[in-house]
């Protein structure tokens, strides 16, 4: 037993559990742990050769089945090649020379250059369906504010004539300066009635008048337009209209000319230029204008006609002239005047060659 100092007395023996679970003494676990020190000492003065011989056995195990895996890793990737990447097309907004550039450059420029097209193409494409959609809304905004407008000034005879009837019926004895005069001095409220109802009369007539200038200006303007492209399209058939002096020319002999000896007139003419008169296709003067114009196609076909026929040959002096030699000058004759010829005249002129030829080749 210990006291209260905590040491051992002597004589008695220290017991530690062992294994087996049986008592030990001191001097039996003194000399174990000096057993334990003495083999940890012995470890630590080990040579440093014998530790890589120990250990040499296990790596070299570790080499031998990692180098298979390594051999058919390697197998696996040359036998694996990696699949060649599509080639990347230039943008089809691009030049042929810019194209070929863009072939040139490195893949990973490429692809950038693509992607900002992409990004640039889907960019514009937006601004456009906004563009198209705010375009529609101002559309739809403009049609209504003009239909509207319409509605307004269509509303306006009915309004002036409400008004002038009022007139007629609450004011029919207001008829002169002295009739106002003495209606305000007899009867003053009756007086500022007729006042206000003039006011009313004026803004509604200012309001006609505004809107049948703004209806005249619109339809001027319209005609403008319309007589600049009929200009245009016809220069592109009649060549001299676009030279300035010889289109001046011409314009002044078809009004001049051609058109008072049509039977037009000039206040018709004037009110026809200014687009406030209008011309039907049946009009009597027009249908002349299209019998002249088949006339002179029929002329410039005879004309070609002649000009293919072979020239006769020339007679030597004394001998025969042939029966049809005297009809072949006239129609010579005939040509050279017709070549200078215009309007009936040349009509005339194409008849008599026409007859002269049919005559000579029933001969």
């Amino acid at each position: 037993m210990s006291d209260e100092t905590g040491e051992i007395p002597a004589g008695e023996a220290l017991s530690y559990p062992t294994a087996d679970s049986s008592p030990m003494s001191v001097e039996d676990a003194a000399r174990s742990l000096t057993d334990a020190r003495a083999k940890a000492f012995a470890k630590l003065n080990q040579p440093a050769e014998s530790a890589p011989e120990a250990t040499a056995e296990p790596e070299l195990a570790v080499e031998a089945n990692a180098a298979p895996q390594e051999e058919a890793h390697g197998e696996e990737q040359s036998e694996a090649e990696p699949e060649a990447l599509p080639p990347i097309d230039p943008p089809s907004s691009w030049t042929k020379a810019e194209k070929e550039r863009f072939q040139s450059l490195p893949r990973e420029t490429q692809e950038y250059l693509h992607t900002r097209e992409q990004e640039r193409d889907r960019d514009f494409r937006r601004s456009q369906n906004e563009i198209a959609e705010q375009r529609k809304a101002f559309e739809a905004q403009r049609e209504a504010a003009e239909k509207a407008r319409q509605q307004y000034e269509a509303q306006l005879p009915a309004l002036m004539q409400e008004l002038q009837n009022a007139q007629q019926n609450t004011f029919a004895d207001i008829k002169t300066v002295d009739d106002v005069t003495r209606l305000a001095n007899e009867d003053p409220f009756r007086y500022l009635q007729w006042q206000a109802h003039q006011t009313k009369l004026q803004a509604v007539n200012a309001e006609n008048e505004r809107a049948r200038t703004a209806k005249e200006q619109a339809e001027q303007a319209k005609w403008a337009e319309h007589v600049q492209k009929e200009n245009t399209l016809a220069a592109e058939f009649i060549p001299e209209l676009a030279d300035k002096d010889k289109g001046f020319k011409l314009t002044q002999r078809v009004a001049n000319e051609l058109l008072p000896d049509l039977g037009f007139k000039d206040s018709e003419l004037t009110a026809l230029a200014n687009g406030k008169d209008k011309l039907s296709i049946y009009d009597h003067r027009i249908q002349r204008l299209f019998a002249d114009a088949i006339k002179l196609r029929d002329i410039q076909s005879a004309t070609k006609a002649v000009a293919a026929k072979p020239v006769p040959a020339v007679q030597r002096p004394g001998q025969a002239k042939p029966a049809n030699t005297t009809s072949l000058a006239q129609i010579q004759a005939l040509e050279k005047q017709l070549s200078s010829a215009t309007g009936d005249k040349a009509a005339r002129l194409s008849a008599e060659i026409w007859r002269l030829e049919k005559k000579t080749a029933s001969r």
